[in-house]
C-alpha cells in the first residue's frame, strides 16, 4: 500500500512538472518573448527614487509616444516649460504619463503639498529610431551599423562590407525622415470678418551625417590590353615609252593612282629604232607587304568612386600651314611654318565602384596612338626652300561603362578591317587596246587588313609588404667590355633568383630577360 502511495505520488509530481514546463514552452511558443516583452513594459516605465531639492532626471522619450513616471512621494503640482513639446498629465499622486508632441528639448518641474522640489526632469523629445535600426538589419544584414539621433538629424556609424551598402543605408534613413518634418505644423489666423487663414511654418530638413566606414576590399586595380595587328600589300605596275622622228616625237608616262608610296623610278627599259623612228619604253613594277604589331596593357589602382587617370606620351609636332614670301634680289625667300602640337601615347582613365565583393562597375576610357606613315605627305624642296613630310597620328580609342567580377575579363572594343583598293590609269584609246594595251597603262593595288581587340580586367586588391613586390631592373647589371666587344652584349641576362619558380617544365631563361 505505501509503495503503490509513493509511486501515485511520483506519478504526480512528474505529471505536475512535465504540464509546467509544456506550459511555459507553450507561452514561449505562442504568446511570443516573455522577456522581451517584460524589458520592453519595464522600458516603458521610469521610477525615480532619488528626490529633494537639485534631484535631477534626464528622459528621452519618442515623438508622439508616452513614457510613465513614478514618484516616491505625492506630486501636488507639475509644471511643463514647454507645452508644445511635452505634455504631463496626472491619474494619481505618485504616477505621472508624459506625451511627445514636437521634436525639441524641454523641462518638467514637480512639487509636493507644500511647494518642495521633488525632482526636475530634462525631457528629450526625438524621433524614434528603433524601426530605422530594425529596418537596417534587414535590408543590409551583414553590416554592424549604429544610428543615433542628434537635433532631428541623423548620425549613421559602425561598419559596412561595401561602399552600396553604405549608399543604400543613407537611402533607407533618407526615406525614414522624408515626409513631413517634425517641426512642419500648420497654423491657423483667424481674421476679424470671421474668415481664416491657413499656412505652413517654413519647413526643417533633418540631414543623414554618413559616418559609416567600409571594412571589405574596396581598391580596384584595372589592367587593360590593347593588342592590334595590321598588314599592307602594296602592288603598283605601269609603262612608260616615247617615240622620237626626224620631225618630232612624243612621250608619255603614267601617273601613280593611290599616293605615291614608291618613288617612281625606271626598273626596266627597252629601246630600238624602226627606220628613221627611235622607240623607247621602260617599265615601273613595284610591290611591298609589311606587318605591324601594337600591344599596350596599361595598368592602375584606384579607390572604389575615387577616378584615377594614366598617361605615358608625349607632344608630336605637325606642320599645319607654310608660308613663303619672296626676299629682295639676290637673298632667299623667308619661309614661315605653323606648327600644331598633337598628344600621343598611351592614356587610361577609369572610376571603379565596388557594388559587391562579385560586381565591380567600371567607367573606362582608353586610348592609344602613335605617329604613322599612313595617310603622310610629302612636299618637295629646292635649294632655296627645303622640302616637309607631314605623318599623321593613328589612335585607337574607346570609352564605355561595364560590371564585371573581380578577375574577370571582357572585351569592351573589337575591330576587324578588310580594306581593298585598285585604280588602273592610261592613255585614252590605246590603253584600252587588248594586250598591247597594257604598255600604256599602269594598275595600283592596295590592300590593309586590321584586327584589333581592347581586353579589360579588374582585380580587388590590398597593399602588401614592399620585399614581395618585383621591379623590371632586379639584379641588372650591365655587360663588361669583353662581352660588349667581342660578344656584341649590352647587358647580361637578370632576373630575381633568390624567388623560387612555379612547378613545371622550362625551356630556356625564366625571368626578366634582356639580351
Amino acid at each position: 500500500m505505501f509503495g503503490i502511495t509513493r509511486t501515485f505520488r511520483a506519478s504526480v509530481a512528474g505529471g505536475l512538472s512535465f504540464c509546467l514546463a509544456l506550459s511555459g514552452l507553450a507561452e514561449t511558443v505562442f504568446s511570443g518573448t516573455p522577456a522581451l516583452t517584460a524589458e520592453a513594459a519595464t522600458a516603458s516605465v521610469i521610477r525615480i527614487n532619488d528626490s529633494g531639492p537639485g534631484a535631477r532626471k534626464a528622459v528621452k522619450l519618442g515623438l508622439n509616444k508616452a513614457i510613465v513616471v513614478d514618484l516616491p512621494t505625492d506630486a501636488h503640482d507639475i509644471l511643463v516649460a514647454d507645452p508644445g513639446k511635452a505634455d504631463a498629465v496626472t491619474r494619481t499622486s505618485r504616477r505621472i504619463y508624459l506625451f511627445g508632441k514636437e521634436v525639441g528639448q524641454t523641462n518638467i518641474f514637480i512639487f509636493g503639498p507644500g511647494g518642495e522640489e521633488i525632482v526636475s526632469i530634462d525631457l528629450t523629445v526625438e524621433r524614434d529610431i528603433d524601426g530605422l535600426q530594425a529596418n537596417l538589419r534587414r535590408f543590409i544584414p551583414d553590416s554592424d551599423i549604429q544610428v543615433e539621433i542628434m537635433s532631428d538629424n541623423i548620425v549613421l556609424n559602425g561598419t559596412v562590407r561595401t561602399p552600396q551598402d553604405a549608399k543604400r543605408a543613407e537611402e533607407i534613413a533618407g526615406i525614414f525622415l522624408r515626409g513631413g518634418e517634425a517641426t512642419t505644423r500648420n497654423i491657423t489666423a483667424q481674421g476679424n470678418n470671421g474668415d481664416a487663414a491657413i499656412f505652413g511654418e517654413v519647413r526643417q530638413r533633418s540631414q543623414v551625417v554618413n559616418m559609416l566606414k567600409i571594412d571589405g576590399e574596396d581598391q580596384v586595380t584595372l589592367k587593360i590590353t590593347v593588342a592590334e595587328v595590321s598588314r599592307q600589300v602594296l602592288k603598283q605596275l605601269g609603262f612608260n615609252g616615247s617615240a622620237q622622228g626626224s620631225s618630232g616625237g612624243i612621250s608619255f608616262r603614267n601617273p601613280t593612282n593611290l599616293g605615291g608610296a614608291a618613288d617612281w623610278v625606271s626598273n626596266g627599259a627597252l629601246s630600238g629604232t624602226v627606220g628613221g623612228l627611235a622607240l623607247s619604253s621602260s617599265m615601273t613594277a613595284m610591290e611591298q607587304a609589311g606587318v605591324m604589331r601594337t600591344l599596350a596593357e596599361p595598368s592602375l589602382t584606384a579607390i572604389s568612386g575615387e577616378e584615377a587617370r594614366f598617361y605615358v606620351g608625349g607632344d608630336f609636332r605637325l606642320p599645319s600651314e607654310q608660308t613663303i614670301e619672296s626676299g629682295e634680289a639676290g637673298k632667299s625667300p623667308t619661309i614661315t611654318r605653323t606648327i600644331t602640337e598633337v598628344e600621343y601615347g598611351i592614356r587610361l582613365n577609369f572610376r571603379p565602384v565596388v557594388l559587391s565583393p562579385g560586381r565591380i562597375s567600371l567607367r573606362v576610357e582608353t586610348e592609344v596612338s602613335e605617329p604613322t606613315f599612313e595617310g603622310s605627305a610629302t612636299y618637295g624642296g629646292t635649294q632655296a626652300i627645303p622640302g616637309m613630310t607631314v605623318l599623321g597620328i593613328r589612335r585607337r580609342e574607346a570609352t564605355t561603362s561595364v560590371e564585371l567580377p573581380s578577375g574577370g575579363s571582357i572585351v569592351i572594343a573589337g575591330l576587324v578591317k578588310d580594306d581593298i583598293r585598285q585604280a588602273v590609269s592610261g592613255l585614252p584609246g590605246l590603253s584600252k587596246i587588248p594586250i598591247f594595251g597594257t604598255l600604256f597603262r599602269s594598275k595600283d593595288f592596295v590592300r590593309n587588313e586590321t584586327e584589333m581587340v581592347i581586353i579589360a580586367t579588374p582585380y580587388l586588391v590590398r597593399p602588401v609588404a614592399r620585399t614581395a613586390l618585383q621591379r623590371p631592373d632586379d639584379n641588372f647589371n650591365a655587360a663588361n667590355d669583353a662581352a660588349s666587344f667581342f660578344l656584341g652584349k649590352v647587358n647580361k641576362i637578370y632576373g630575381r633568383k633568390e624567388d623560387a619558380m612555379p612547378a613545371g617544365n622550362y625551356h630556356g631563361s625564366i625571368g626578366f630577360i634582356y639580351k
